[in-house]
């Protein structure tokens, strides 16, 4: 008689321990594979994560699993001890944090899909008589000639940007110019070298991540605005892709940087995926199962691309390290970038971390040799970064956000026949509707927040809570006519086609882009339409490489220099030389104009020196006086409630028993978030410093320990964000 097994498994429950359950009779279920089980009166999934044939509780209290789900474990032993590591260091239940890992689908319980299912592929037959096609189907055809190996529909749409659909492919195969053939195995080309030759310092960054190959090595690859990161970065994917390895490069958000997704699938045809919460849910499941059998070779995904199976993994890519997008600021508060060199450190392989602004962080441990700093201090085409020139809007009047000199300037541009993108980090038409006669200001009733004009839709809207309500226009307290107070992108956009009647204007934004396929049908617009005007959000500095662009106007920075977010100086000068860096490529010189109420504040000094590390350098000593990271460790504890009476009283409960387990570090709070009432809960905060990361993180672990023991009341949300980026 077979003796009996018993499991551990994490379950998707806020309670940080595992369950024991009894294997079905004759069945083992092993580390990594998903169980269906009844956990109190509910049906769950779970992850197996130990396994052994002593029990640890009695027996007969025991269940036994409904089933096991996969054939083989889905998770493997170093996806296993990365997410046990996330769960101790971001202090999070682990059963939330594996469970986290796994595709929506797998979570619900569906099956894996077959592990070669038949594909259609889509290849050129070499046709004739194609002289009069249309420009989608010439860029079809194009694309196949171009690769010469077969492509599927979705590697053909990343190639081309077009979101081709299969009654296109369907009709071009119907005149006998391409045609479909049952899925094989392909064994993909040998990579083209570069399109454009290397410079000396491209090179030398290139050579020493080689060196790297199957090392835990750390590569800052520190370069200007336009200095060619990104052949660097399909260079040594090359490397690692000859060697038979997988390649997995994070960026922010995969919506913004379809240039990068195209430019990689050309490098690399029929061997790039997209993995990112915008997929359908099947097609998601379909490519991170591809992944994991290794089907696919180079995966590009946003940060939780960092959990993805990657059997024969070879090089990690972070572009963008600098970006705020890497970190999850609800749930499970991980930093994507941070996850990706502890895998490199578990899987023994480099991470290469590119921005133009690296973090403070980042520059520090470059700094001190943790990691390898790699330097591009050039352009390969000879151009230097546009300098960066202020307009004091004290003296400036600004007509709707805009200056004099700034319109100048823009219209120098505009007879060059070149382009000119304006940048306002606030969508919507105005801040505020408020008004002039009694003072009365429209706020949001859930939030403490006033609601965002958006004239185009007629209604004011909490950028916070989503709360949306008709658009007044007389005040409810006097009955006078409202005004408009403040400027966002759609009023800037309004303004500017005053200014300049009869010249392109786009206005790229979230309100602009919501639907699918919008930003790709926008970013091809700008790439079109010669001499414009392109009005945006941050979104304008992100990673776009636009020849034509021979300004940056930036309305409003005023918002980020008297900011008490530790982090606000930094994202300032980083959202300023990202957004400067579009001007002035393909050689031709650049303008960055920057309009604000303190041309003598220290950081505009900085920008108007134009050097990165120098404009940190004040930074990097306030962060050191304060024992602020990177100088030390920092975490915060979030506590909600209905009531602000609630929130205060349990959150003073939890500070004390903060100080009660705290070692060497201070217990600061707690005190009301910067944001005190969002959605109709009130909000207090708790922040942790210390100088050593072990004394932080046993004071957190005690004190979660005793919260667990001692449960706060059901209508309470505690929340634990370790290396928090934003303090709001």
């Amino acid at each position: 008689m077979s003796r009996e097994i018993f499991v551990q498994v994490a379950v998707d429950r806020p309670l940080d321990r595992l369950f024991e359950y009894r294997c079905p009779e004759g069945k083992e279920a092993f580390e990594g594979q998903r169980v269906r089980l009844t956990f109190g009166r509910s049906t769950l999934i779970g992850v197996v994560l130990g396994s052994g044939k002593v029990p640890e509780l009695d027996p007969a209290r025991i269940r036994t699993l409904e089933a096991i789900l996969d054939p083989e474990p889905i998770l493997t032993p170093p996806q296993l001890e990365l997410l046990r590591f996330v769960s101790r260091y971001y202090q999070h239940p682990i059963g939330e944090v594996v469970l986290n890992a796994l595709p929506p689908a797998l979570r619900k319980g569906n099956p894996l899909p077959e592990p070669r299912r038949p594909e259609i592929l889509w290849q050129t037959d070499q046709p004739e008589g194609t002289a009069r096609i249309g420009a989608r189907q010439r860029a079809v055809l194009d694309a196949l000639a171009l690769v010469a190996v077969p492509l599927t529909l979705q590697a053909l749409n990343d190639l081309t940007g077009l979101g081709l659909r299969g009654a296109e492919l369907e009709r071009l195969q119907s005149r006998g110019w391409i045609r479909a053939i049952p899925w094989t195995p392909v064994v993909p080309p040998t990579p083209a070298g570069p399109a454009v030759g290397l410079t000396p310092e491209q090179q030398a960054a290139i050579t020493q991540i080689r060196g790297g190959s199957g090392q835990r090595a750390v590569f800052l690859l520190d370069g200007v605005t336009g200095s060619g990161k990104t052949e660097v970065y399909l260079e040594a994917a090359a490397h690692a892709l000859g060697q038979n390895r997988q390649v997995l490069i994070l960026v922010p958000e995969i919506a913004l940087t379809p240039q990068l997704v195209q430019r990689v699938s050309r490098r690399f045809p029929g061997q790039v995926a997209a993995l990112h919460s915008g997929l359908a849910e099947g097609e998601r499941l379909r490519v991170w199962e591809q992944a994991r059998r290794g089907h696919h070779r180079l995966l590009l995904g946003t940060r939780s691309a960092v959990f993805a199976p990657l059997p024969q993994l070879g090089l990690i890519i972070v572009d963008e390290e600098h970006d705020p997008a890497y970190k999850q600021q609800d749930g499970l508060r991980y930093h994507a970038r941070d996850l990706a060199i502890l895998r490199g450190h578990i899987e023994s392989l480099p991470v290469v971390l590119g921005s133009a602004t690296p973090t403070l962080e980042t520059l520090v441990r470059a700094r001190d040799g943790r990691y390898q700093h790699l330097h591009l201090s050039k352009r390969p085409d000879g151009s230097l970064p546009p300098p960066v020139a202020c307009i004091d809007t004290r003296v400036h009047h600004t007509d709707e956000g805009l200056t004099i000199p700034l319109l100048d300037a823009m219209r120098r541009t505009l007879e060059q026949g070149r382009q000119c993108f304006v940048l306002l980090n606030r969508r919507g038409f105005a801040r505020a509707l408020a008004c002039d006669h009694c003072g009365w200001v429209a706020d949001c009733p859930h939030c403490d927040a006033r609601l965002t004009v958006h004239a185009a839709a007629h209604r004011a809207v909490c950028h916070l809570c989503g709360h949306s309500q008709p658009l007044a226009g007389h005040c409810p307290e006097c009955a006078q006519e409202l005004t408009h107070q403040g400027i966002g992108t759609q009023r800037l956009e309004r303004a500017l086609a005053r200014h300049f009647p009869g010249t392109p204007l786009l206005r790229l934004d979230r309100d602009s882009v919501r639907r699918r396929g919008e930003l790709e049908r926008c970013l091809e617009t700008i790439r079109s339409m010669g001499s414009g005007i392109v009005v945006g959000t941050q979104m304008l500095a992100k990673g776009h490489d636009y020849p034509r662009v021979g300004l940056v106007g930036i309305i409003d920075v005023d918002q980020g220099l008297f900011s008490v977010d530790l982090r606000a100086a930094e994202q300032t000068l980083q959202l300023v030389l990202q957004a400067a860096g579009r001007a002035g490529r393909a050689g031709e010189p650049g303008e960055v104009w920057v309009q604000t109420g303190h041309p003598e504040h220290p950081l505009m000094r900085a920008l108007r020196a134009g050097d990165y590390p120098t404009m940190i350098e004040p930074l990097l000593h306030e962060r050191e006086a304060a024992g602020m990271p990177p100088f030390g460790f920092m975490a915060l504890v979030r506590v909600d409630a209905p009531t602000p009476e609630a929130s205060l009283h349990h959150a003073e409960n939890l500070a004390l028993d903060l100080r009660r387990h705290a070692r060497d570090v201070s217990v600061l709070g707690p005190a009301p978030a910067p944001r005190h009432r969002v959605n109709q809960r009130y909000r207090e905060q708790i922040l942790l410093l210390s100088p050593l990361r072990a004394n932080l993180h046993k004071a957190l672990h005690d004190a979660r320990m005793h919260w667990e023991a001692h449960p706060p009341p059901r209508n309470l949300r505690v929340a634990i964000d370790v290396d928090p980026i934003t303090l709001g």
